[in-house]
């Protein structure tokens, strides 16, 4: 690298080199070809205005008779400005950036939308050329409230061999949004106060032209913009992708610069960041990992992405989480996660040492993970965690709140025995097997409470046993059978008739046999209950050995039975009566709300029904402190067995949260309630609407009523003429509208609203 001092400016060149068969590397500088129709600059001016272009018709350059469309190549020279009055197209974009350049383009608060690349130029006579260099003092494209937006097919929209992120000074938003499926990719450092990722990919590379570079994303270092602090956004929206290879010891995929972190990285719910290198590093003071990262690395070892700066935020809590590749995956030693977490990697993980802590309040899935996990917290107030395999946690297992659904498989906890369960709520369903490795000897609320859920008849079967045990193994299997037995026709050991029993059952096996005293209970909730005391423990068809201890707590209705531990193996037990009990009317199994083809359809089943009239359907909007009923279905009759029942209706949404809930109601007047649910598949419409009125408008008052879209700490108001001349532009105000309106002359306006991502514009005529 060489440094020049000119004129109080530092340039840096950047040498290059170019391979030629047969030839030892040797110095590029490549001379930029010209097409029929590029435009070049002869003066500053105002983009729209034919006179400050000239037009290339393959053998001289002649004047232009109109402004540049997206078929054209621009080539701004040195010393001219360009200026947007309204958002413009273009193929390539050449600013002149060797020394001197001054001042090339004021966006304001339009867009160029670029279908090619994005290069500086330098001059030899009337020739153009490449240029890896920039002014680093001007302001060559502002203000930050401008927008240069890449559209189009795949491409690479910046190169190292012809620009560079050296001018401290740009002060412009960058805007991926390429077509469906393209490609752009950026290889060489990029600046500019914010980038933004609508749609397509964005490929990072790791420049490997001349020393290898990372080709970083960087801001704006004036100290206008938060002194030396953190400064500028890189934002990926939903259906947008950033692929990054970059990995130390090369520079971060993302900074303010290299002593200070951006300000934000925002991966958005919808959107993917994929890291192929090693040693990701990322540097921003606030991180939101809303959206899917991927771990992609192919070789060599591959550790999660890491920050170096003090005032940077550590990477913690993750939403999709996704490892593939064929390296070695390295984990921290806790991922925080509220989505999914997916293994389709073909190389090792390591992490014996990670915690994962389960926190989403939406459906998390699990797949890929048959090597197990060291350890695992649940905390979620609301979803499921959703299992593909069987569930191998080694160590400890916190359960806190929210629901698991094992999907048929298995469990298997503490085959290190150097951990067990921590429960404290929550519930697992469609639980095979429960394999407890290692007990410990002292059985207590905490470390020996399972919360299977019953599928038929609802609620949380919970089975809890305290006292002393042996260590060694245990498995716990749920039999569900749908309904009850009223004429089991057995008595219990103390010669009690039992006339009630449930027809599901655990079943146990263990791997000790030991005369140790235990209490067993298992819960009777969601079971119709006159008196706790009513409650037995009994085995499926058969007095359960040992013997009988009243019932405990009307809340979680605790059948209690008092035997050793060796009684455990090979036994069945459940909940029984020596008096008739009830099982409610309904046991619910799913419900689902879904938004399709402008229709709510709304669906649920039941497990089991007994007496049940009708379903009333509530609804409410935003939070769920006021449903409404808004549909009443009848039962399909008494069935001990699965059935399904659907709604299908139209309405305005006002809102972007819609919940539901269903309420049964049985023949004699009682009811329960569903789980509350969420419209899925719903988006609400962004409402950019801009209404004036009166329009025509004579005197009086001014009214203007914006949508609830517009960000009106940005919003930019702009009042032309029939002759495109400003009659008022500056930052939106309404209270000086009514002002505004009434200075103008009678005639047609057009009046223009921009808040840096959406424009809108009206025409108004005010009359005599």
């Amino acid at each position: 690298m060489e440094t020049l001092f000119h004129s109080a400016r530092i340039y840096f060149i950047l040498t290059f080199f170019c391979w030629i068969p047969g030839i030892f590397y040797i110095l590029c500088y490549a001379q930029i070809p010209l097409e029929p129709g590029d435009y070049r600059s002869i003066a500053s001016g105002d983009f729209d205005n034919p006179a400050i272009w000239e037009t290339w018709n393959g053998g001289q350059w002649v004047p232009a008779n109109q402004k540049p469309n997206l078929n054209n190549n621009l080539f701004i020279d040195q010393s001219h400005e360009v200026r947007l009055r309204e958002n413009e197209s273009a193929k390539d974009l050449y600013l002149f950036s060797a020394a001197d350049p001054g001042r090339k383009l004021n966006l304001q608060n339009f867009e160029l939308h670029l279908y090619g690349a994005l290069r500086g130029l330098r001059k030899e006579g009337n020739e153009f050329f490449m240029n890896s260099v920039s002014s680093l003092l001007t302001d060559w494209i502002y203000p930050e409230t401008g927008k240069i937006v890449f559209k189009g097919s795949s491409r690479t929209v910046v190169d190292r061999a012809s620009w560079s992120a050296n001018n401290q000074n740009s002060r412009y938003t960058v805007v991926f949004d390429p077509d469906q499926g393209a490609t752009l990719v950026v290889n060489s450092a990029f600046k500019a106060s914010a980038f933004i990722i609508l749609s397509g990919t964005v490929h990072q590379t790791v420049n490997t032209i001349g020393i290898p570079a990372c080709s970083t994303f960087s801001f704006n270092t004036q100290t206008i913009f938060n002194g030396g602090g953190p400064y500028g956004d890189l934002i990926i929206e939903a259906g947008g992708t950033l692929i990054s290879d970059c990995s130390a010891p090369l520079e971060q995929l993302l900074r303010r610069s290299a002593s200070a972190p951006a300000s934000l990285f925002h991966l958005k719910p919808g959107a993917t960041l994929i890291l192929n290198g090693n040693l990701p590093r990322l540097e921003a003071a606030h991180l939101l990992l809303e959206g899917s990262v991927i771990y992609n690395s192919n070789s060599g070892t591959q550790k999660m992405l890491q920050k170096t700066f003090d005032s940077s935020e550590e990477p913690q809590i993750y939403h999709d989480l996704i490892f593939r590749g064929n390296s070695v995956k390295v984990l921290k030693e806790s991922i925080s996660l509220t989505g999914n977490l997916i293994n389709e990697a073909s190389g090792n993980i390591l992490k014996e040492n990670t915690i994962f802590q389960f926190l989403g309040q939406i459906d998390q899935e699990i797949s890929g993970w048959e090597m197990g996990f060291a350890s695992w917290t649940v905390d979620k107030p609301s979803g499921r965690i959703i299992l593909n395999d069987d569930l191998r946690i080694l160590g400890t297992f916190q359960m806190r709140n929210g629901q698991i659904d094992f999907n048929g498989f298995d469990f298997l906890l503490n085959q290190s025995g150097t951990g067990g369960l921590d429960y404290e709520g929550g519930s697992w369903f469609n639980l095979h097997r429960f394999h407890y490795f290692n007990l410990p000897f002292d059985l207590g609320e905490k470390n020996a409470t399972f919360p299977f859920e019953d599928a038929y008849q609802g609620g949380i079967r919970k089975i809890q046993l305290l006292g002393e045990a042996p260590g060694g193994d245990i498995v716990i299997r749920f039999v569900e059978i749908p309904g009850a037995n009223w004429e089991p026709n057995f008595n219990d050991n103390d010669g009690t008739p039992i006339l009630y029993q449930l027809n599901s059952f655990f079943e146990f096996s263990t791997s000790h046999q030991s005369s140790s005293n235990l209490e067993m209970r298992i819960s009777a909730q969601n079971l119709i209950v006159d008196d706790v005391d009513d409650l037995r423990l009994v085995s499926n068809g058969k007095a359960a050995p040992g013997s009988h201890i009243p019932g405990l707590d009307p809340n979680l209705l605790w059948a209690r039975r008092s035997l050793e531990f060796a009684d455990l193996n090979g036994q069945s037990f459940t909940v029984g009566s020596f008096r008739q009990l009830s099982i409610l009317p309904v046991s619910w199994l799913d419900q689902k709300a879904v938004w399709e083809k402008g229709r709510i359809r709304i669906s649920w089943s039941t497990g089991f029904e007994r007496k049940n009239e009708k379903f009333i359907i509530y609804r409410s909007f935003g939070h769920t402190e006021s449903f409404e009923p808004i549909a009443e279905l009848p039962s399909q009759g008494d069935k001990e067995g699965k059935q399904e029942y659907n709604f299908e209706y139209k309405e305005s949404i006002p809102d972007e949260r819609v919940f539901f809930q269903i309420e049964q109601v049985d023949l004699d007047g009682q009811s329960t309630l569903s789980r509350v649910f969420r419209l899925e598949g719903w988006k609400l419409p962004k409402d950019y609407s801009l209404n004036l009125w009166p329009n025509p408008y004579r005197e009086g008052p001014v009214f203007l009523k914006l949508g609830s879209a517009w960000h009106m700490e940005n919003l930019f108001l702009e009042i032309l003429d029939t002759k495109g001349k400003f009659k008022y532009e500056g930052k939106f105000n309404p209270n000086l509208l009514p002002e505004l309106m009434g200075k103008l002359p009678e005639g047609l306006y057009l009046l223009r609203l921009n808040d840096g991502v959406n424009v809108a514009q009206l025409r108004w005529i005010k009359g005599k």
